[in-house]
């Protein structure tokens, strides 16, 4: 019979993670739940599955994994219940929208025999993987420069609401503060000055950062820019070397010697395959169907949102915030 795998919220997440699920020979899609009937039925019939209203119809159903790919201030309750069932969870990102949910959240993670994932896909994106290939193979970064410029806050219309998206830090940039401490090491402390120049919630982030052992770095974020690509570029600076990531399309390595750095293109994947969505996804299936253990677990996804809250409460003081170690995995 396969894996059944139940998608929760049938918007663009919900499709990505469908599509990709469905083309694995292990999975069958056994359904799709929305609030929005119409959008379902029509995931739902793409699929092959059928389609719910709610959560509760989804899980009677009978699944093996449940993707939750709502509006971010449903996440946790959603995977609580699927875990309270015995059901394993790939949940969009962020989360939670508040580190109090967050937390029980870890609590019902920890629970024998759970598989709780959070859909961090940068990890997984072949970018990211080549790096941390450099990293392995004795790159050591001593500073790195990260900036992530958004072209519009309001695509789709509830995430510039703090109240379902959990605001900016929450939508955006959790992505970005794993990847400083999965890339370069466990942040010490940080300070962040912020602003909100444009949909009533602050959108403008300036981060900077100290690691352990000694590195530094900085993260740029606005939510108003232009799609100028890449909206995305990541400068790690090691001894008199350098590693650039320009989006998820390419990865620039220089050395001591010099000459022309080695290029390693990723633009000629799908998208799926680009932004880590179909490693991600085959490794949740993986640990589903061979028990192995997924990269990500649910105490790096609370880490990312206790720096969140670091940055938020440095931006209201205007002072340097000292974080403690990150959780135990």
């Amino acid at each position: 019979m396969g894996v059944r795998v139940g998608i929760l919220g049938a918007g663009q997440m919900g499709r990505i993670h469908g599509e990709v699920l469905a083309r694995d020979p292990r999975v069958r899609i056994a359904g799709v739940a929305d609030a929005d009937s119409e959008r379902a039925g029509r995931l739902a019939v793409a699929l092959g599955a059928r389609s719910f209203q709610d959560l509760e119809g989804l899980l009677r159903e009978g699944v093996d994994l449940l993707v939750v790919a709502t509006p971010n201030r449903f996440h946790a309750d959603a995977s609580r219940a699927a875990l309270e069932r015995g059901v394993a969870v790939l949940c969009e990102k962020p989360m939670a929208t508040s580190l109090d949910d967050a937390r029980e959240v870890c609590e019902a993670a920890r629970r024998p025999g759970a598989l709780y994932v959070v859909a961090h896909n940068r990890r997984h994106a072949p970018v990211y993987r080549r790096v941390r290939d450099l990293l392995d193979g004795g790159f050591k970064p001593l500073l790195v420069n990260m900036k992530m410029h958004e072209g519009d806050f309001r695509t789709p219309p509830w995430v510039s609401d703090r109240r379902v998206s959990g605001g900016f830090l929450y939508e955006n940039l959790v992505h970005f503060f794993d990847l400083l401490e999965w890339l370069v090491a466990p942040m010490e402390r940080l300070s962040c000055l912020a602003r909100g120049p444009f949909y009533g919630e602050l959108n403008d982030f300036v981060v900077s950062c100290e690691f352990e052992g000694g590195g530094i770095g900085a993260l740029t974020a606005t939510g108003h820019a232009s799609w100028l690509h890449p909206a995305e570029k990541t400068e790690l600076v090691g001894d008199h070397t350098a590693i650039v990531v320009e989006g998820l399309d390419r990865v620039l390595h220089s050395r001591h010697e010099g000459g022309a750095p080695a290029v390693h293109d990723e633009s000629h994947l799908s998208r799926e395959e680009r932004w880590g969505y179909v490693h991600q996804d085959a490794e949740v299936l993986e640990a589903i169907v061979a028990g192995r253990r997924p990269c990500f677990s649910a105490a790096r996804a609370l880490r990312t949102l206790e720096i969140a809250e670091a940055c938020a409460s440095s931006a209201r003081g205007g002072a340097a915030i000292r974080l403690g170690p990150p959780p135990r995995e």
